[in-house]
């Protein structure tokens, strides 16, 4: 099932969150749509076409392009979509999926920024390519060695991929320096696994070392919002995650949530394929860290 046809989704946040890999044609019908959803959904094709000064062929495209089947599927889920936020404003008294702006409270912000945070993960999990993610576990499970990789914002999701893949009996190291991933990975065969963490899946670095990852024969993972961008064509198999940043986006809020929830999908699925190895192995983990935990007792 396509990512806006899969229920949980909202058809305005992906159309948000997929801006800047759209065409610039495709650009125009989305941003006609995010100025009145609701008048949006009353249009037929013709007259879509109209308001964004493009054309049906144009429309068409656009809805494929952000995982629609037609038109028709268009304004169902924009109606949808108009209904729902209509139903947060009216609940909460605020509008949910707004940026944070100046005026805000201290209490507005943190449920914009909880709502942007639990948003990304329900998001991301509810698109994500289960083929794909298949694919990547098993990759990860048969590898003889894992090297995750990732900069900026998305250096934490590649820290918390190596330790969760060590917790896994992986063989994994993780990477902030380009020149030492270049190394790493020039030493890599078809064996051998790369993890990569981008939000846009352009940054230069992440691109260089998938690239030189996979002539040497390695099988890469690019993690990324953007399926179409640099680094998930340069990967063997891109895991396209889904977050809409608010303002101040450079921290990397939403996006480094989505990163972590496909960490944790990663994590748990690895278990699951080794149910009763991966009980044991946990019990053993608890019992070898449990005297460096304070008791109540102890406290006192």
């Amino acid at each position: 099932m396509n990512a806006a046809e899969t229920m949980g989704t909202d058809l305005l946040e992906i159309i948000t969150m997929r801006l800047d890999s759209l065409s610039a044609a495709e650009r125009l019908v989305a941003e006609a749509i995010l100025a009145n959803p609701a008048e949006a959904a009353e249009k037929s094709i013709g007259q879509m076409a109209i308001a964004a000064g493009s054309s049906e062929a144009t429309v068409t495209r656009f809805c494929r392009s952000i995982g629609l089947r037609g038109y028709s599927n268009l304004r169902l889920q924009l109606a949808v979509s108009a209904e729902r936020r209509r139903g947060d404003q009216a609940d909460s008294g605020m509008a949910l999926l707004g940026e944070i702006d100046q005026a805000d409270s201290v209490q507005e912000v943190l449920r914009k920024v909880a709502f942007a945070n639990t948003r990304a993960i329900e998001m991301t999990l509810a698109q994500i390519d289960e083929d794909a993610l298949s694919t990547v576990v098993d990759r990860l499970a048969s590898a003889r060695r894992v090297m995750t990789f990732g900069v900026a914002a998305s250096a934490t999701a590649a820290s918390d991929a190596a330790a969760k893949l060590a917790l896994s009996n992986c063989a994994a190291m993780v990477m902030h320096d380009v020149h030492g991933a270049l190394m790493t990975t020039s030493l890599f065969d078809e064996d051998d696994v790369v993890l990569a963490f981008s939000h846009s899946g352009r940054a230069q670095e992440v691109v260089d070392v998938l690239n030189a990852s996979r002539l040497r024969g390695a099988f890469t993972i690019a993690v990324t919002a953007d399926a179409s961008s640099p680094a998930a064509k340069a990967a063997s198999v891109a895991l396209v995650t889904a977050a809409r940043e608010p303002r101040f986006r450079s921290g990397g809020i939403a996006s480094r949530t989505a990163q972590l929830a496909v960490v944790d999908a990663i994590f748990v699925l690895l278990a699951h394929r080794r149910f009763d190895e991966a009980i044991e192995a946990g019990d053993k983990m608890h019992d070898i860290v449990a005297g460096h935990v304070i008791t109540d007792h102890q406290g006192m």
